[in-house]
Order: C-alpha cells, then structure tokens, then sequence
C-alpha cells in the first residue's frame, strides 16, 4: 500500500513540474483584447480589425480578455504576439497589450 502511494505522489509531483512553464512569467492584460488559439488565427483578427466592419469574434479567437486579467505570459515576442496562458490554456494576443 504504502509503495503504491509512493509511486502516485512521484508521477504526480513529475507530471507537476512536466506540465509547468519553465520560463513563464505573471503578466497582466494592460487593455481589452480578443485570444486566439494560434498565431495564424491572430493574425487573421488583426488583419480583419483594419476593415470596416472590425475584428469579429469567432471560433478562432473565442473569448475577450478584459483589461487587469492576469496571465502568465510563455513567449513575449511570437512576430509581434503574446503567447499567454489563461485558465490552463494557451492563448495568442497581441503583444502590446499584455504588461
């Protein structure tokens, strides 16, 4: 009994620190921003906020971050994009917008 404990505490104490962001930094969101699931689909938004008609929420870029979010920021500078992790997920937002 006491083995098989010792086993589940040493997975889970490598899974831990597996699953942790070696260079991971706490940000914050400086100004309202949409999240995207990939660069590509950032990039898109962006490209799509210079019409008209404005970046639009959709399945690539799903939810807002409002301003004072905190994150933790993986990759300050990705071409001009944050990669940030909110609630367990990774996220593409822009760059500037993210202390």
């Amino acid at each position: 009994m006491t083995r098989a404990l010792l086993k589940t505490a040493v997975l889970a104490v490598a899974l831990v620190i597996r699953l942790t962001p070696a260079d991971a930094r706490s940000g914050v969101i400086s100004a309202e921003t949409y999240a995207c699931t990939s660069w590509g689909a950032a990039h898109q938004y962006t490209m799509q906020s210079l019409t008209p008609k404005g970046g639009q929420i959709n399945r690539n870029c799903p939810i807002r971050l409002p301003k004072g979010t905190p994150v933790d920021v993986t990759n300050e500078d990705d071409d001009g994009y944050a990669v940030v992790t909110h609630r367990g997920k990774t996220w593409w937002v822009d760059g500037e917008r993210v202390r």
